[in-house]
């Protein structure tokens, strides 16, 4: 296994400055005891009260990584939970055909959650309490991601949501959600107002679904075309 080499002296006679004295390094001292045990104690502390992903630094595992893929099999989103549970499978066999994560393989648990907001609460309460995932991820649809976020929240699994809606970034939910390697919705159509004006003309009408996905492209869009000099009808 590689080891991380600090570059320490082994010259006993190398010594720390602290003010008008001179610490010997090669000698302990009362003042370097209190603080190097204080410094064990506070990572103790730390570790114990981690979430359980996070205390995997800490100690040497064989057990597998449990992630939760609450994935839209049926439902309004299952034309994306099909191709989700497809990249998902083949990105678990290349990990751990490569060894997996620090030695560890990655254990896929998946439950379908009918992308309803009930039902995924109650997927995301089922991972973490059932299956003792140690973190949770793959919602697309917002209103199945507002509705189980709390859950998550509550329980202290980390949420990995691939939901566009500003819900996210706006920090409406809670610090277990997080929203990676996407941009959400508003983003996108402050960026895209502009070329909407200047190119396509002045006056829109939009067509959006009734949850907050939809929501969010009607308010920040409508107000982002408004501010360049149009109007969404």
């Amino acid at each position: 296994m590689k080891k991380t080499v600090h570059d320490t002296s082994a010259d006993p006679a190398r010594n720390n400055k602290t003010g008008d004295s001179v610490i010997d390094a090669a000698k302990p001292s009362r003042r370097r005891a209190i603080k190097t045990l204080a410094a064990t104690t506070a990572l103790a502390a730390t570790a114990s009260s981690m979430p359980l992903f996070g205390r995997y630094g800490q100690v040497q595992s064989s057990e597998p990584i449990k992630i939760g893929f609450q994935v839209h099999r049926t439902g309004i989103g299952a034309a994306y939970g099909r191709w989700y549970d497809r990249t998902t499978k083949a990105a678990v066999k290349k990990i751990n055909d490569e060894g997996g994560i620090n030695g560890r393989a990655v254990e896929i648990v998946a439950e379908d959650d009918g992308t309803d907001p009930k039902r995924g609460a109650e997927v995301v309460e089922k991972m973490a309490t059932q299956h003792g995932c140690d973190i949770a991820f793959g919602t697309l649809f917002s209103h199945v991601v507002i509705g189980s976020a709390p859950r998550a929240g509550e329980l202290k699994i980390p949420y990995f949501v691939v939901s566009e809606g500003h819900h996210v970034a706006s920090g409406m939910l809670n610090r277990y959600t997080l929203q990676p390697g996407i941009t959400d919705v508003k983003s996108q159509v402050q960026a895209m107002a502009p070329f909407v004006n200047n190119t396509l003309g002045k006056k829109v009408t939009m067509i959006y679904p009734d949850f907050a996905f939809g929501h969010d492209h009607r308010d920040y869009f409508s107000a982002a075309v408004a501010a360049q000099g149009g109007e969404v009808v």
